[in-house]
Parts: C-alpha cells; sequence; structure tokens
C-alpha cells in the first residue's frame, strides 16, 4: 500500500491516471457538507486536483492512501504536525467519544499514517472491551437434540421424529455472544485485517480475531446495524460502536458519496478549530465562563415570532452577560497584504456587526490561525460603541495564545 501525502491546499500529484480520475469523480459528487453547505473535498483548478481544508485519509480503488495533513505553519516537521492536529482532534465534539487516547498515545502513533492512527485507536478500545467482557444475551434456539433440553415443540417433534424415537425437537433459550453489535465487530476487524499495514495493529487484529472466533461476520450488515443497540449493561461498546460505523458505513464524520473510493476519514478543520479553541479558553483562564454555540437570540421580529436566530462560535461570558464575541475561521489571512481587507470574508464582518449590536458588546473578534502571513492582532473600528479584533491563534502554543488575546480584549 502506497502512500501519497499532500497538505491543505496543495495539488495532488504522484497518483495514477485512472486514480485521479476517480479522485475528480469524488470531488464533483462532494462539492458540499452534510448540511448542504458548499464546502467542497477537493476542487479542480489550474488543470489540477487540490486539497481543501479536510484533513485526513482518502484510500482510492487501486488501494494508494492520500494523507492529507494539516498546514501549521510553525510546527517543525511533518510528525509535529501530526502531533497538533491529534491534539486539536481530541477536542472535537464529532470524536470526543472515539478518541480516547492522551499525549503518550499522541507520541507513539505520530508516526504511522493516519489511516494506521483510526485503527490503532479503534484497536484500543477494542482491547479495553473484550477486558470487561463480551455482552452476551438470551436468545430463542430450536434444533433437533439426541438428549432434552428446554421443551419439546410437540408439532415439529411429531413431524421430524415419527420414525427416529431418540430424538427431541426442543425449544430453548441460549445464553450467547451471537448478537448484533459483536457481529459488526467481527466484521470490521475482518475487513481492518485486508488494509492495515503496521505491524503493531495487524498483531492486535489477529489477536482480536481469536476473540471473536466463535461469533460469526455479519451477513446482512445494514440489518445488523439497525437492530443493535448500546444499553446499559453494554456501555463499554458505545466508543468502539461508533468505530464500528465509521468503518463499515462512514457514520460519525461527514458523509461523502464514496463509490469512487474505497475508504474515506476526513475531518472538517473548521470545525475541529472551533472546537479547539473553544476547549483552550476553557481550560488556560478563569476569567470568564465559555458557552459554545450561544447564547441563543432572535435577529428579528415579525407578528410577535421571533426569527433569524444567530447562535455566536463562542461566546466570554461574566455575570449572565455576553462580554465577549469570539468567531473562529480555518482559513489564512494576510497582515501585509495591499488589500486593506487582508483576506478577510466581507460576509464575516457584516456577521460579527451584527453579534455586536445584538448582544451589546464592546468588541468583537474574529479568531484565525496564525501563520507566516499573519501574526499580529488587526483591528477594525464600526463606531465608537463596537470595534472588531482579528486575533491570530497558534494551534502550537494554545495557551500562550489565550492569554494573548485576552490581554487584548
Amino acid at each position: 500500500m502506497s502512500v501519497i501525502k499532500v497538505k491543505e491546499y496543495e495539488q495532488l500529484a504522484g497518483l495514477a491516471r485512472d486514480e485521479l480520475r476517480d479522485l475528480k469523480d469524488f470531488a464533483l459528487a462532494n462539492q458540499t457538507d452534510g448540511q448542504g453547505n458548499h464546502r467542497p473535498v477537493l476542487v479542480l483548478k489550474n488543470n489540477g486536483l487540490h486539497a481543501q481544508n479536510y484533513v485526513g485519509i482518502i484510500e482510492t480503488r487501486k488501494g494508494t492512501v492520500l494523507e492529507i495533513l494539516p498546514k501549521v505553519d510553525f510546527a517543525k516537521d511533518e510528525e509535529e504536525s501530526k502531533k497538533v492536529f491529534f491534539n486539536m482532534l481530541r477536542t472535537w465534539r464529532g470524536f470526543k467519544k472515539m478518541a480516547q487516547f492522551n499525549a503518550s498515545h499522541i507520541n507513539a502513533v505520530r508516526r504511522f499514517n493516519m489511516l494506521e492512527v483510526f485503527v490503532h485507536l479503534f484497536l484500543n478500545n477494542l482491547v479495553l472491551l473484550t477486558q470487561r467482557g463480551l455482552a452476551r444475551n438470551y436468545q430463542p434456539v430450536e434444533d433437533n437434540l439426541p438428549c432434552l433440553r428446554g421443551r419439546i415443540l410437540f408439532p415439529q417433534h411429531i413431524r421430524e421424529n415419527a420414525v427416529n424415537r431418540a430424538r427431541f425437537y426442543v425449544g430453548y433459550d441460549e445464553f450467547t455472544a451471537n448478537r448484533p453489535a459483536n457481529r459488526l465487530i467481527h466484521s470490521t476487524i475482518q475487513k481492518l485485517i485486508g488494509f492495515a499495514r503496521q505491524s503493531r495493529n495487524q498483531q492486535l487484529l489477529h489477536q482480536l480475531r481469536i476473540c471473536f472466533a466463535d461469533i460469526p461476520t455479519s451477513t446482512q450488515l445494514e440489518s445488523d446495524w439497525q437492530q443493535h443497540r448500546v444499553d446499559r449493561s453494554m456501555s463499554h461498546y458505545d466508543a468502539v460502536m461508533q468505530w464500528v460505523g465509521l468503518f463499515l458505513f462512514g457514520r460519525g464524520l461527514t458523509t461523502f458519496a464514496g463509490k469512487h473510493v474505497n475508504q474515506t476519514l476526513l475531518f472538517p478543520m473548521e470545525d475541529v478549530f472551533e472546537d479547539f479553541v473553544a476547549t483552550c479558553f476553557r481550560r488556560y483562564q478563569r476569567q470568564f465562563s465559555v458557552r459554545e454555540q450561544g447564547p441563543k437570540e432572535p435577529l428579528a421580529r415579525i407578528r410577535g415570532n421571533d426569527v433569524f436566530f444567530m447562535k455566536p462560535d463562542i461566546s466570554l461570558m461574566s455575570d449572565g452577560k455576553t462580554k465577549f464575541i469570539l468567531d473562529t475561521k480555518w482559513k489564512r489571512v494576510n497582515e501585509n497584504g495591499n488589500d486593506s481587507k487582508h483576506g478577510i470574508n466581507q460576509a464575516d464582518v457584516y456577521q460579527l456587526f451584527a453579534y455586536g449590536k445584538k448582544y451589546r458588546c464592546k468588541q468583537v473578534a474574529l479568531v484565525y490561525p496564525k501563520t507566516a502571513q499573519f501574526r499580529e492582532m488587526l483591528r477594525y473600528e464600526f463606531d465608537e460603541d463596537l470595534s472588531l479584533s482579528c486575533f491570530p491563534f497558534d494551534v502550537t502554543d494554545p495557551k500562550g495564545s489565550v492569554k494573548d488575546i485576552l490581554k487584548h480584549l
């Protein structure tokens, strides 16, 4: 299995012609996210195919893995870029239950390609599950046995054993691990054995396959997925089943039309960055309480009804009041460019102006990743009562970034 690496917004290179064709079809089929917003995975530009701001892996039907890395200007090398990304990913709302890994785990896996990392995280969760025991339940069984077990089913017994009276057609309840969740896990193990290449992952996969040897793989994946339940007695299955849904069906992350590729594990950096910044403000300061996606307020009213509700990305609250509003954007701006807008989207500025007026803040802010072209704060004045600050956030030094932003607010 070959791995081709590319950073966000870079052109894809090193792919065979048929792989490029498949990825172009994949790009055309995935121009919007799950909410209908225009957020393409890959774009055609200047006769080439370019990555966008999704980070993760795409495996082609030929077996080549395209690894899209985050563009982090102040990371020393590729390994540190991955470490920063995994650290950010731990805070993403779409991944929290699945990403049970700490700093030591990150150091251990950052040399893997991303596909192997996600396989490794799944296997770590699955090892913990097997240590706590496979979930079992009672299932009704009917069988024609040479001994009496359970209760005789007389109509079937007479029909089957009219001649052979040495057997009993019986029904009984069997306490078994052969249930939908375990069949799906076994199917996931079998699938991963086919494309995981890292030696530690392969070793764990084969060991875990032994644990599920008495359980068949699923013959009806969709049916088993619909039937499986994670109840109180099997809460330790929660994280594992999210991984199963991801590997078998692409559930849990942004959904992509994937008939042109084998596997996609892609993470929207816009959302990952937002959750990372919010988590850092909770972790590294005590002056304000942090509210995500709120407080919710209507922008207008019509016939007595509230309409056009506003939900700021991050609100810094004090005494129950919104003091500052932060809106995060995973995009690159240029503080030194000739354009006085510096690449800042005008619609974002309108949105922050509306936030400031509605929530009666004196300052609102746009937070962008710190880059070589954006190191210092930019400030725009709306009027004497409201200003907009644009802050660089260094993802390699989140604590310092939070401190710096609060100093200027």
